[in-house]
């Protein structure tokens, strides 16, 4: 069984989206603005807040998957009725036919509940200014890449990623030299003394960060990091409304153990450093033994652009919080090839001319 659910304005019975700017839930229609409704004790439970009443409609609608496509999940909208498809990782949409936000609450609960989640910072219009002035300037993008309809492919989306912490017992072993040179009038003296290390300390290791969507690009997600840590707010499914929000599949074992073998490794670097040896040689040991993982969504901007005679698609991610922005822009090698003949030119009449002057 599934639930779904809508943000319902009080005043006027549209929907609410979330608006980064005033940090509310927003009416779009008569401008009314709410608090987002607090955390929930039950998370598939439906909101009492007096502030925001969801749907009275709301009910359950069996998930059915999708006829000829495996990995795809069926549901209702609430709002106009039309049945949606979505991807089974699809925890928040919108309908594509009333353009209502849904809120996929069967999604949200359980295991799969997020213990937090970033929220948008950055709204709509100031991501795109803000896209545009990341591409404004370069001099060899395609000017197609400028037209208008390209950032209707602008979608705000909550990734879900594993936030970690880490302690356990670092333990290395190994040798370290020193070494002294004394210089004579006849020679120099070179002295290099051998010291068996071992040194043992309790570690912890913070702010360690996995994704937890296989299907998510590493490359360009990596690339719009950091977030800010201290805007991490306990979930509520109000953030999500006006957005889309994909549901973790990378399990917390998984997250975890990826994140063990990356702090032992940085564990030699902590237990060697500032030793006082010219050089140090050994191997580290990383017990872990205690792990705290939280599941959080994060706020990103992704466009998506076909570039080329060939379609070829251009992926971007921004940052929701800061507008870092990643993704590689497409070339116009015409402008570009244009461009080198008219450096080849220049060069060649200045050494001409120079050539001239000198003889």
């Amino acid at each position: 069984m599934s639930s779904t659910k809508t943000m319902k304005c009080p005043s006027c019975g549209a929907y609410l989206e979330y608006d980064p700017t005033s940090a509310k839930l927003t009416c779009p229609y008569c401008g009314m603005e709410t608090a987002v409704p607090p955390v929930q004790e039950e998370p598939a439970a439906a909101s009492n807040s007096a502030d925001v009443s969801p749907d009275s409609a709301e009910q359950n609608v069996p998930l059915k998957k999708a006829a000829k496509t495996p990995n795809m999940v069926e549901y209702h909208c609430q709002n106009c009725g039309a049945e949606i498809v979505t991807t089974a990782t699809t925890a928040a949409t919108r309908c594509y036919y009333c353009h209502s936000p849904v809120v996929l609450t069967d999604r949200l609960s359980a295991e799969f509940h997020p213990d937090g989640v970033i929220p948008f910072a950055i709204n709509e219009e100031k991501a795109k200014q803000q896209f545009n002035e990341f591409i404004d300037g370069k001099m060899f993008v395609d000017r197609r890449f400028f037209t208008p309809d390209q950032l209707t492919y602008f979608s705000g989306v909550y990734y879900p990623y594993w936030y970690g912490e880490i302690t356990g017992v670092g333990r290395f072993e190994g040798r370290g030299t020193r070494v002294n040179v004394v210089h004579t009038p006849k020679e120099t003296i070179t002295t290099t003394k051998y010291y068996e290390v071992a040194r043992e300390g309790r570690m912890t290791f913070t702010a360690l960060v996995r994704k937890a969507l296989s299907g998510n690009d590493r490359k360009l997600s990596d690339g719009i990091f950091p977030y800010n840590n201290d805007k991490i707010r306990p979930f509520s499914e109000g953030y999500l409304s006006g957005f889309l929000a994909e549901k973790r599949d990378v399990p917390q074992a998984d997250a975890e153990k990826d994140m063990i073998a990356e702090v032992s490794e940085h564990a030699q670097g902590q237990l060697t450093a500032d030793a006082g040896y010219n050089s140090i040689r050994g191997k580290t040991t990383f017990r872990s033994e205690k792990s705290v993982m939280r599941y959080v969504l994060l706020p990103t901007w992704v466009l998506t652009y076909k570039g080329d005679k060939k379609g070829k698609t251009y992926f971007y991610m921004m940052n929701g919080q800061k507008g870092t922005v990643c993704g590689k822009l497409p070339v116009n090698k015409g402008k570009l090839a244009l461009w080198a003949v008219g450096v080849f030119a220049v060069v060649t009449g200045l050494m001409c001319l120079g050539g001239a002057l000198l003889w």
